[in-house]
């Protein structure tokens, strides 16, 4: 099945592009959660964020605050959401990452609220331990890495053939087309 975003890229599905360059497309498509929603889609494909170079990342950024700007600006928004739903479990529809920019308004009935959860003391300070340990293994604070390295998708699949768990990274990486 092929990419929905990479044949919108390819021009053989139909949206409005706002702007294109080398790197990136944005694009009012057909279907959103409110009027005025635009999509930041890398041209090349990546499957999930954990897998799009720094490079990359930085320039949907800096391109979602310039679309945000805009959208303040012309459609008279009160605030804007910028979401990503990364991977099965964040509610990715389609294996491409994206950025959706979305212009809100007070009453406009879209609710991406969640109650939060007291958790445990324990298994706060057992999350907090595990993330600290691997944290620091994978990211140098400061320095941008123009490698595609995914380092997380290599310990996910030991951890699959050590402990026959099934991990959402590799559900994620096998829907790259």
């Amino acid at each position: 099945m092929a990419c929905e975003y990479c044949e919108l890229i390819k021009g053989k599905t139909s949206a409005e592009i706002l702007y294109a360059d080398e790197d990136l497309i944005v694009a009012v498509r057909e279907t959103g959660l409110v009027p005025g929603q635009i999509t930041i889609i890398p041209k090349e494909h990546f499957t999930i964020l954990e897998m799009v170079p720094d490079e990359i990342l930085k320039k949907c950024i800096t391109i979602a605050n310039k679309v945000g700007i805009v959208i303040f600006e012309k459609l008279g928004c009160q605030g804007t959401n910028i979401l990503v739903q990364n991977g099965l479990g964040g509610g990715q529809k389609v294996p491409h990452f994206s950025l959706e920019v979305l212009p809100r308004r007070e009453g406009d009935n879209l609710n991406l609220s969640w109650k939060p959860q007291q958790l445990m003391e324990e298994e706060m300070e057992t999350t907090f331990l595990t993330l600290k340990e691997e944290g620091e293994k994978v990211v140098n604070v400061g320095k941008s890495s123009s490698k595609k390295v995914f380092p997380v998708a290599e310990k996910a699949e030991k951890i699959v053939k050590e402990e026959g768990k099934e991990n959402y990274l590799l559900k994620s990486l096998k829907r790259i087309p």
